[in-house]
């Protein structure tokens, strides 16, 4: 059945709540399944886990505005992954429900610039009563509101959109899981990932738990459990299966509501200038791997800069990038950088290493590699500081974006070494690390 989820903050707002049950009841009558964490959430259950699953899953998602969303660290999340989703995949539906005195600048203000231009579903608010009091003209509201979300949705579902790659990485991760063939190392690998108990029965390799266990493990997981999760792995695969599954498992340390701030939204073309504070190019390319759920025909990434430069420090860091270009596209030395095109339907990033460099070196240099190569997502390195914002004006790229949350230089490091950990597994397994 098709799902949508309801992000919502409408426990002690009535009119959102009217909203709400309005909106979840009509999608219920058109045999939609409704996610809202405050009806379908069993006691005890891990709702944190829980409602990653139902955000990774859902085929379409309505988000109620109101004051108290605005403040809501929760609604922010939600919003965050359903943007990223989004972004993957344009056919994804999001609908931003402005409730009551709320605005798309009020939105703005409170940092909610991303949702701005998804279309809106809004009903004019007016402040007197009106006949029959504040209670009727609330329930008024609340039905025409309701009505506007509703006819964004069919009368009945249609099939669920298949490709998306947030669901197609879930999926593979899971067949991998299943290929143990075994149901002890399963509810090993749910316990180190902390599932409660009350859940473990269902855990089995013939069954929909390996998609909870995968679940699980793209959430952002602690390195120890999540080497724990592996050790527990291993012995039932084999050494081919063990390296898929670490090669999917590398990026989970990365945040994927920062993530998705690498990824141009839809419809605004292919390119990009992101600032991530990273000191390494291997954290740039986790940052890609994360946003683009691994899903490697689709994208490429390439690095340049961290070498030393001479007095013409601009022009040899744009001719670094060039030969970095050259190699993410795969042309043969002696064509001419003009005659580069970019492969269809990909996304090409290139890494830049901008840390120890003047303002006025990253203006002209990323100004020119952006001149020569307008579909290109640059990620600019920064070190383990973020920029002024007087260094960010100097470097006048008017729509840089900010990774958010920022990178501590404790979390780049422990990335790292989650990622070399992971990869020395098997070779430590077979007694060939040494």
């Amino acid at each position: 059945m098709t799902q949508v989820f309801i992000s919502h903050s409408a426990k002690r707002d009535p009119l959102t709540l009217e909203v709400l049950q309005r909106v979840a009841s009509g999608l219920t009558s058109k045999n939609f399944e409704v996610r809202v964490d405050m009806e379908a959430l069993r006691p005890g259950v891990d709702w944190c886990a829980t409602l990653y699953q139902w955000l990774a899953e859902c085929d379409a998602a309505v988000v109620l505005f109101n004051e108290a969303a605005l403040e809501s660290f929760w609604v922010r999340r939600e919003v965050n992954i359903l943007l990223w989703r989004r972004a993957l995949n344009p056919r994804f539906r999001v609908i931003p429900v402005l409730v009551g005195k709320m605005s798309s600048g009020r939105l703005k203000d409170a940092g909610f610039s991303d949702v701005l231009p998804v279309e809106f579903a809004r009903e004019p608010w007016e402040e007197n009563g009106g006949e029959g009091g504040e209670g009727a003209a609330r329930r008024g509201y609340a039905e025409r509101l309701a009505a506007s979300v509703l006819g964004r949705f069919p009368e009945q579902p249609g099939p669920a959109a298949d490709g998306d790659p947030m669901r197609v990485w879930v999926a593979r991760l899971a067949e991998q899981l299943r290929q143990t063939g075994n149901d002890r190392p399963l509810l090993a690998v749910a316990r180190s990932l902390g599932i409660e108990e009350a859940e473990l029965a269902d855990v089995r390799a013939d069954s929909g738990a390996c998609l909870l266990l995968a679940h699980r493990l793209l959430g952002t997981v602690e390195g120890a459990a999540l080497k724990s999760a592996l050790m527990e792995l291993a012995p039932y695969l084999s050494s081919d299966q063990l390296h898929r599954l670490v090669a999917q498992l590398l990026p989970v340390w990365v945040n994927g509501e920062s993530a998705r701030h690498i990824l141009p939204p839809p419809g605004c073309g292919r390119s990009r200038a992101v600032v991530l504070n990273a000191r390494q190019h291997s954290t740039a390319g986790h940052y890609v791997d994360r946003a683009m759920c691994l899903q490697l025909d689709r994208y490429h990434l390439a690095a340049a800069g961290g070498l030393p430069l001479g007095e013409d420090a601009a022009g040899e860091l744009v001719e670094e990038c060039v030969d970095a270009v050259r190699a993410l596209l795969h042309y043969p030395p002696g064509v001419p950088p003009e005659r580069f095109r970019p492969r269809e339907n990909v996304l090409h990033c290139l890494s830049v290493d901008v840390s120890a460099l003047r303002p006025a070196v990253v203006a002209e240099a990323v100004g020119e590699v952006r001149r020569r190569f307008p579909w290109l997502v640059l990620i600019l390195l920064t070190g383990g500081t973020v920029p002024d914002d007087r260094t960010l004006r100097d470097w006048r790229l008017d729509d840089l974006v900010m990774v958010a949350p920022q990178l501590t230089e404790d979390e780049e490091i422990l990335g790292y070494q989650l990622a070399e950990d992971l990869r020395e597994l098997p070779r430590r397994l077979n007694g060939s690390w040494r």
